[in-house]
């Protein structure tokens, strides 16, 4: 079983705890970095753009999930000449 990992992040000036396991946190700081933004302000999007029924930690996991099969997708649609779409808005799409 992964360990799980404690990380103090804040949002919209208040300080939270996010457990995540190290493969999630990986995920999310290879996110931040292609699309060039700090990982606080990607947890920040993804808290203003969640369902209110999921929480933030799974919000955090879903979108992790859905950005990296998108560019996996788009990668493989792309090598095949169709247009590529951005990874980030449909991985917030799947959250919302």
């Amino acid at each position: 079983m992964a360990k799980l990992i404690s990380k103090i992040v804040t949002i919209d000036t208040k300080k939270t705890s996010i457990r995540l396991a190290k493969p999630e946190w990986d995920a999310i700081d290879i996110i931040s970095k292609k699309e060039n933004i700090r990982r606080n302000y990607l947890i920040e999007l993804l808290n203003q753009n969640k369902n209110t029924k999921i929480g933030l930690t799974n919000s955090i996991r879903l979108f992790s999930i859905i950005y990296l099969y998108h560019e996996t997708m788009s990668l493989q649609l792309y090598e095949k000449n169709y247009q590529k779409t951005s990874s980030i808005t449909e991985a917030i799409k799947g959250i919302i």
